[in-house]
């Protein structure tokens, strides 16, 4: 069975002349590699070339990270009593804690962004943390900590 359609393009492809013929023929080729080329290979190689440069970008993190040093400053263990080893190290971040001797540290007005470092250094050190409470503090950016330090 042939479709009508089809029966009307032979029929008008039939009535052009021989040239004619080999010029559509010629456009039609060159319509079906222009939409292969657009269509399927251009994309495919856009998808290969941003492939390849993400590869790249995470091969050269994975060296990044290989030669990097220290992920920071390596950290002193806590020596001598806490309420004079706590506010020595704290210091070094710009904070004035206040230390018990049961080991409840309080500190007030302090920048959250010294305090959280001095938290990490302070675990570090071979101390655990326990209780620890952050509140916000009256300025914006500053806090108020309270947490229970436990030499090892």
């Amino acid at each position: 069975m042939r479709s009508p359609a089809l029966d009307s393009a032979a029929a008008w492809m039939a009535s052009r002349s021989r040239r004619e013929q080999i010029l559509i023929a010629g456009l039609g080729g060159f319509l079906i590699i222009a939409a292969v080329w657009l269509l399927i290979l251009r994309p495919l190689i856009d998808a290969r070339a941003t492939a390849i440069s993400r590869i790249a970008a995470y091969e050269q993190v994975m060296v990044d990270v290989r030669t990097a040093g220290a992920l920071g400053p390596s950290v002193p263990a806590l020596d001598g009593p806490l309420e004079t080893a706590i506010p020595a190290q704290a210091s070094t971040f710009g904070i004035a804690p206040t230390v018990t001797a049961d080991g409840d540290v309080t500190v007030t007005g302090a920048r959250y962004d010294s305090v959280i470092p001095w938290l990490a250094a302070l675990e570090a050190s071979g101390a655990t943390l326990s209780a620890v409470n952050i509140r916000r503090g009256a300025a914006e950016g500053v806090v108020d900590v309270t947490l229970r330090v436990v030499q090892p």
